[in-house]
C-alpha cells in the first residue's frame, strides 16, 4: 500500500444547502416559539408544523449523509494507506458523537435551569442526533436496502410501542422507565420516530458519494436510477400516503402519518437541490450564499442562537413578531458573516468536535 496519499472528495452542495436551510429555520422558528403571546401561539404551530421536514428530521437527515460520506472517504482512505485504518475511524465516530451527546446533556441542564426544559432526559434534537450515530454505525457497512427496512421497522415498531406504553406513564416500575426512556415528552425528536431519518440520510448520502466521487460513473445517469427516479416516485407516495392516512395527523409531528409526510418531502427538496445545484441544470453561483454560514457554523450556531431566547418574554401578537424576528435574524447572520471572515474554521464547533475526536482517537 501506499502512505500519505490524500482522499479527494467532491464537495455536494445540496447537502451543504439543506443544511443551511434547517439551522435557518430552526432559528426563527424557535424565536416564534419563545417570543409569541399565548393568544397568537398558532404562528409558532403553523411554521413548525408545515415547516418539519427542513426542521428536526431534516437536520438528522443531513446528519447521516455527512456520516456515511465520511465513513466512505475514510474506508477509501484506509484502503489506500498505511497511517490510516478503519479501527481508528471508528473510535473517531464514537468519541464525536459521545461528545455531542456530552454537550446535549449540558445543553439540557442549561435549559431546565434557565429556559422550562422539564429535565435533563429529553429527546431535543442534539441528543437525538448524538444517539442516532451511535446506532448507526454498525449499520453503515450493510445493504441500503436493509437501511430502508429498519427505516421503515422503527417507524412502524415506534407507533406499536406508543400504544403498548402510554398506559404505564409516570409509573415507578419497569415499563414505566422504559416509556420514560423512550417517549419522555413526546413531542421532541424521541428516538424510534427520528432515528429512521438519520439512517435514511446514509442511503442518500451512500448514493451521492457514489455518484459523484466514483471513477467509470455516468453520475447524471446513475443519480436518476438509483435517487431522482426512485425517490420521486417514493416521496409522492409517501406525501399522500401521509396527508389521507389519518387525515389531517399530518401536521402532527408525533405521528405516524407526520413521518411519511416529512420524509416524502424531504425526498423532494433533496433531489430538486441536487438537480439545480449539483447536476448543473440552474447556474446561480451565489444561490446560497447567505445559507452557507448557517451550514458551515450548524452547531454553533444551532448552540448560540438559545441565547435570543432571553431578549424578549412571550408578549408579541402574530404581527408585531416579524418587526422583531427580521431584523434580528439580518444581524444574526451577518454577525456570522463576520466570525467567518475573521475566524473561519476555528469557529465551528462541529470543526472542534472533529479535531478533539481525531485527538482522543489517536491517543488511543
Amino acid at each position: 500500500m501506499n502512505t500519505g496519499i490524500k482522499v479527494i472528495m467532491k464537495r455536494i452542495h445540496a447537502i451543504d444547502i439543506f443544511r443551511g436551510l434547517c439551522i435557518f429555520y430552526m432559528t426563527f422558528g424557535h424565536m416564534t416559539y419563545w417570543w409569541t403571546a399565548e393568544s397568537s401561539f398558532w404562528l409558532y404551530e403553523l411554521i413548525w408544523n408545515l415547516g418539519a421536514p427542513i426542521g428536526g428530521g431534516g437536520f438528522l437527515l443531513v446528519s447521516g449523509m455527512s456520516a456515511m460520506i465520511s465513513y466512505k472517504v475514510n474506508l477509501e482512505k484506509a484502503q489506500l494507506s498505511n497511517d490510516f485504518s478503519m479501527k481508528n475511524s471508528r473510535n473517531q465516530y464514537i468519541i464525536r458523537a459521545l461528545i455531542i451527546l456530552l454537550i446535549s446533556f449540558v445543553w439540557n441542564f442549561f435549559g431546565t435551569l434557565f429556559m422550562g426544559v422539564p429535565g435533563i432526559w429529553i429527546w431535543f434534537v442534539i441528543q437525538t442526533i448524538s444517539i442516532s450515530l451511535l446506532l448507526a454505525w454498525p449499520l453503515l457497512k450493510t445493504s441500503r436496502l436493509f437501511r430502508l427496512f429498519i427505516c421503515f421497522a422503527c417507524w412502524i415498531g415506534n407507533e406499536i410501542l406508543i400504544v403498548l406504553l402510554t398506559p404505564y406513564r409516570g409509573q415507578n416500575n419497569l415499563i414505566g422507565i422504559i416509556d420514560f426512556i423512550l417517549y419522555n415528552v413526546p413531542e421532541q425528536n424521541v428516538i424510534l420516530a427520528y432515528f429512521p431519518f438519520l439512517l435514511a440520510g446514509t442511503i442518500i448520502g451512500d448514493i451521492l458519494h457514489e455518484a459523484f466521487n466514483s471513477k467509470n460513473i455516468d453520475t447524471s445517469s446513475y443519480l436518476k436510477r438509483h435517487l431522482i427516479i426512485p425517490g420521486s416516485i417514493g416521496g409522492a407516495v409517501l406525501i399522500i400516503f401521509g396527508i389521507f392516512f389519518q387525515f389531517p395527523n399530518f401536521v402532527d409531528k408525533i405521528t405516524f402519518s407526520s413521518h411519511m409526510y416529512i420524509f416524502g418531502i424531504e425526498l423532494f427538496i433533496i433531489i430538486i437541490l441536487i438537480y439545480i445545484k449539483d447536476m448543473g441544470y440552474l447556474k446561480l453561483k451565489r444561490s446560497y450564499s447567505v445559507l452557507k454560514y448557517y451550514s458551515f457554523y450548524s452547531f454553533t450556531i444551532f448552540l448560540a442562537h438559545n441565547l435570543l431566547y432571553f431578549l424578549f418574554p412571550p408578549v408579541f401578537n402574530a404581527l408585531e413578531i416579524w418587526f422583531y424576528i427580521i431584523p434580528i435574524m439580518i444581524l444574526w447572520t451577518f454577525l456570522f458573516r463576520i466570525i467567518y471572515q475573521k475566524l473561519g474554521k476555528y469557529a465551528s464547533l462541529k470543526f472542534l468536535i472533529s479535531e478533539s475526536a481525531k485527538y482522543l482517537a489517536n491517543k488511543i
